[in-house]
C-alpha cells in the first residue's frame, strides 16, 4: 500500500542583515521530519537563497517567493499539513489568513512581541516560560520554551558524554553573515591576549567581512585557519577547549558540547539569550568591544576550575532532543475513539503495569469494558481520543465533565509505546486539541503516587500538584 507522505511548508529568510538563524533550525526540524518520510518545502525570497547555500543542498524543495510577506503567495500552492513560520516580520494577520489552508501551523518565536495564530509556538530562548506568550497566542495553543526545546542538528543530539577538553584549540564563531564583523573585533581580542594558541574561524560564505577576516586570521600566531560553511559543527567544537560565539542558537550548541564560552550579543534578539546563559553560568558573556572580549579571554583561560564549572552547567540546559520531540508533536494524529477500538482499548486497560498504575486496579471484564464504552461514546459530556502515528495506535486520552467549565483527564499509553515520550506528545496534543472544541476549561487528573512516569508527563504538559490524600496526588492545570 502507497501512502502519501505528509507534508511540512516553511516560511523564512535569511540576509546578510537578518542572519541565517531563522533558516538554519528550521532546516534542522526538516531534517528529522524528512528522516520520518516527510515531504518538507521551503519558500523563501530570493535573497535567501543567495544567503543560505546549505538551502540548495538540502533534501527540500525552494520555492522563491517574489511578494514574500503576501499570504496570497502561498495559497496559492498545495497546502500542507504544518505550515511552520519563523520570521520577525510576520505575525497573527499573515497567519490567519493561512488558517484555513494549512492544516495546522507552527510558529518558531524568541521575541514575544507580537500576537500569533497557530497551534504550536516555540521559544527555544534559555529560561523562557509559556507565561510569556499569554494573551500573544489562542488558548488551545500548545508554547514550547526554555532550551531544552532547542532544535539542534543531529551530530549534537549524538554527542557523546559530557568532558572537559584542554585548552589547545579556540573557536571563533561569530553569526554565518556577521555584518558588523564582530569576527574581527574577536580576531583583534584574541591577538591582544597572545595565547598563541590554533584558532578556528567559522563563517558563512556570504559574509560580507569574510576577507577581511582572512587577512587578520592570517597575521595571528599560529596563523587562524577560516572555515567557511562547515557542515559538521559539533566535531569542530569537540575539538575546541574554549569559544567566542553568538548569543544566537550557535550559543545552545556551545551549551550542548559542553564547551566554556565568552558570548556576545550582536543582535537584539540575542539579549534574552545572553542573559540566561549568564544566568546560569553557561558562558561568560562581553561587552562587543577588543578590550573587554580581551579581558574575559584572558579570565577563562587562564582559569581551568572555571571553564569545567561552566562546561557543566551548560550541558544541563539540552539535551539535543528538541527537534525529535516536536517531530513527535507534528506527526501524532488525534481522532475520536469508536466502536472498532473496543479490543485494543480493553487489552490496554487490562494490561498489568497499566491496572497497577490505576486508580482502579481489577481486571475489567470484557461485557462490563463494552457496555463502558457504548455510554462513553454516546455521551457528550465524554471525549475518548486515539493517539496514531502512522496509522498505529499508541495511546488513548479520556475527557470527562466534572462541572461546568471543569475536565477531568486520564492517559493511556500502549505497552509497546511505553518509554518513548508518546504519553507527553499524546497528552499535549489532547489537551489542545479540547480546548479548540470546548473554549478554554480547567483540567484535573488523579494520579497514584507511586506512579512518578504519569506524574512527569502531566508536570511537563503543563498540570501542577493541588493537594494530596490517600496516596493519590491531584493535578490541576488551569486554562481560563
Amino acid at each position: 500500500m502507497v501512502t502519501t507522505p505528509r507534508t511540512a511548508l516553511f516560511r523564512a529568510d535569511a540576509s546578510a542583515t537578518l542572519g541565517i538563524g531563522h533558516v538554519m533550525r528550521c532546516l534542522t526540524l526538516a531534517a528529522e521530519l524528512n528522516r520520518r518520510g516527510w515531504r518538507c518545502r521551503f519558500a523563501c525570497d530570493a535573497e535567501t537563497l543567495r544567503t543560505v547555500p546549505a538551502l540548495r543542498s538540502a533534501p527540500v524543495e525552494l520555492i522563491e517567493l517574489a511578494a514574500a510577506r503576501d499570504p496570497a503567495a502561498l495559497a496559492a500552492l498545495a497546502p500542507p499539513q504544518w505550515l511552520v513560520v519563523d520570521h520577525y516580520g510576520l505575525d497573527q494577520a499573515y497567519e490567519r489568513a493561512l488558517a484555513a489552508w494549512a492544516e495546522h501551523i507552527l510558529v518558531l518565536d524568541d521575541l514575544a512581541d507580537r500576537p500569533h495564530h497557530c497551534d504550536i509556538l516555540l521559544d527555544q530562548t534559555i529560561g523562557a516560560s509559556a507565561d510569556r506568550y499569554l494573551g500573544l497566542v489562542p488558548h488551545w495553543a500548545v508554547v514550547l520554551a526554555g532550551a531544552g526545546h532547542a532544535l539542534l542538528r543531529p551530530d549534537f543530539a549524538e554527542a557523546g558524554p559530557s568532558r572537559v577538553v584542554p585548552l589547545d584549540r579556540i573557536l571563533v564563531s561569530l553569526g554565518g553573515t556577521d555584518p558588523t564583523n564582530a569576527t574581527g573585533l574577536a580576531l583583534q581580542a584574541l591577538a591582544a591576549v597572545g595565547l598563541g594558541l590554533p584558532v578556528s574561524v567559522v563563517m558563512g560564505g556570504a559574509a560580507p567581512h569574510l576577507e577581511a577576516v582572512r587577512d587578520l586570521a592570517s597575521r595571528l600566531t599560529p596563523q587562524a585557519e577560516v572555515l567557511v560553511d562547515v557542515a559538521d559543527m559539533a566535531a569542530l567544537m569537540a575539538r575546541c577547549g574554549l569559544a567566542v560565539g553568538a548569543a544566537g542558537t550557535s550559543a545552545l550548541e556551545r551549551c550542548r558540547m559542553g564547551l566554556p564560552s565568552v558570548a556576545v550579543v550582536i543582535a537584539d534578539n540575542q539579549r534574552d539569550i545572553a542573559k540566561g546563559l549568564e544566568r546560569e553560568g553557561a558562558a561568560l558573556v562581553s561587552a562587543l568591544d577588543i578590550a573587554a572580549l580581551a579581558r574575559s579571554l584572558s579570565l577563562l583561560a587562564g582559569d581551568e576550575r572555571a571553564r569545567s564549572r561552566m562546561a557543566g552547567r551548560a550541558r544541563s540546559l539540552c539535551d539535543g532532543r528538541g527537534a525529535a520531540r516536536l517531530a513527535d508533536l507534528m506527526s501524532l494524529d488525534l481522532r475520536r475513539a469508536g466502536p472498532e477500538d473496543g479490543e485494543v482499548l480493553l487489552a490496554w486497560r487490562n494490561d498489568p503495569v497499566t491496572r497497577a498504575n490505576s486508580l482502579e486496579t481489577a481486571e475489567v471484564e470484557r461485557d462490563h469494558h463494552f457496555a463502558w464504552l457504548d455510554r462513553v461514546l454516546a455521551d457528550r459530556e465524554r471525549i475518548l481520543m486515539i493517539g496514531e502515528y502512522g496509522g498505529e495506535r499508541i495511546g488513548m486520552v479520556r475527557f470527562d465533565t466534572c462541572r461546568d467549565k471543569e475536565w477531568r483527564v486520564s492517559v493511556s499509553v500502549a505497552p509497546e509505546a511505553r518509554g518513548k515520550g508518546a504519553g507527553q506528545a499524546l497528552l499535549t496534543m489532547a489537551v489542545s486539541t479540547l480546548l479548540r472544541q470546548v473554549g478554554p476549561v480547567d483540567l484535573i487528573a488523579e494520579i497514584r503516587e507511586a506512579n512518578p512516569a504519569s506524574r512527569k508527563i502531566f508536570v511537563a504538559c503543563g498540570f501542577v500538584q493541588a493537594d494530596r490524600a490517600d496516596e493519590i496526588l491531584y493535578f490541576r492545570r488551569n486554562s481560563r
